[in-house]
């Protein structure tokens, strides 16, 4: 049976969720930037991954809402955000995202910054710029984050689309490349996610691995005393077998930094297992 990416279904449900949230492109010195919030109360950032946009975050943005007011942008370079001039640096990026926040939080809201992967790392250094703009954090959160200058995970090579794929053949390679790196139970792969992979992934023009392939988040951190969580499933493809070489970067910049390690999950934990998710991250924010 053919799979055809117009899929009415996940279509209305994208705008189910994104009518119930307020969206705004706001001007910075790079551009205009995406966002998208949703709820009220104390501001929860959450930054998406590479390849990525605000759907990253589409199973949390609804439950949270109903206790923060949750900020979803898409980066500049991502999905509906303006391209920054390059090079492409995770300072450049950060300090266009703080610089737009002004517009949304004031300055004793004390936002949760919590970020995914390539979004980790720049969660680092937006916690780290919102520090310096005294719109100071209350916690930083990593989901799987890249930046810490450990080695990645091995694994299989993921198929690159070209223009004389058939339809099918872009479909089984967003679902192999799914099943490569972002899930460790491959039967949560579901035609969402494929279709949101496709048009997550037609929408980037920033490289996001060579600068995840840097330690520049080990660097920005040591320049910030804020309390730090940070979230691995277990099964993370990107970590595979050095877990604890990322662990023992963490907790020789930070020693009160705090863990948590899902058993038998991935590295796209919040849609692999998006009720497990949300009690995690409720526990650390009541932490």
């Amino acid at each position: 049976m053919e799979n055809n990416f117009n899929f009415n279904k996940y279509t209305n449900y994208l705008s189910e969720i994104e009518k119930n949230s307020q969206k705004k492109l706001l001007n910075s010195n790079g551009g205009k930037i995406c966002w998208r919030s949703w709820g009220k109360g104390t501001p929860l950032i959450l930054l998406h991954g590479g390849y990525g946009s605000w759907k990253h975050w589409i199973k949390q943005a609804i439950p949270f809402s109903k206790n923060f007011n949750v900020l979803i942008p898409d980066m500049p370079g991502f999905g509906e955000s303006d391209d920054l001039a390059l090079p492409h640096t995770p300072e450049k990026i950060a300090s266009n995202l703080a610089e737009t926040l002004y517009e949304l939080i004031s300055t004793n809201d004390n936002p949760l910054v919590c970020g995914f992967s390539f979004g980790g790392l720049i969660a680092g250094h937006l916690s780290y710029e919102l520090i310096k703009r005294k719109l100071s954090p209350r916690k930083l959160i990593l989901v799987g984050p890249g930046g810490l200058g450990a080695k990645r995970g091995e694994m299989k090579t993921m198929i690159p689309r070209h223009s004389k794929m058939t339809e099918q053949e872009v479909y089984n390679a967003h679902k192999t490349n799914l099943e490569i790196l972002m899930f460790h139970n491959p039967k949560k792969i579901d035609d969402f996610a494929v279709h949101m992979q496709k048009q997550n992934t037609d929408a980037h023009r920033i490289k996001s691995r060579p600068i995840s392939a840097t330690d520049t988040l080990a660097q920005i951190l040591k320049k910030q005393d804020i309390p730090l969580y940070v979230i691995w499933g277990e099964k993370d493809a990107s970590v595979g077998i050095y877990l604890e070489d990322r662990m023992t970067i963490l907790r020789s910049i930070n020693p009160k930094v705090r863990f948590h390690v899902e058993f038998n999950i991935g590295h796209w934990i919040m849609y692999e297992n998006e009720v497990l998710f949300k009690k995690i991250l409720d526990n650390i924010i009541q932490d």
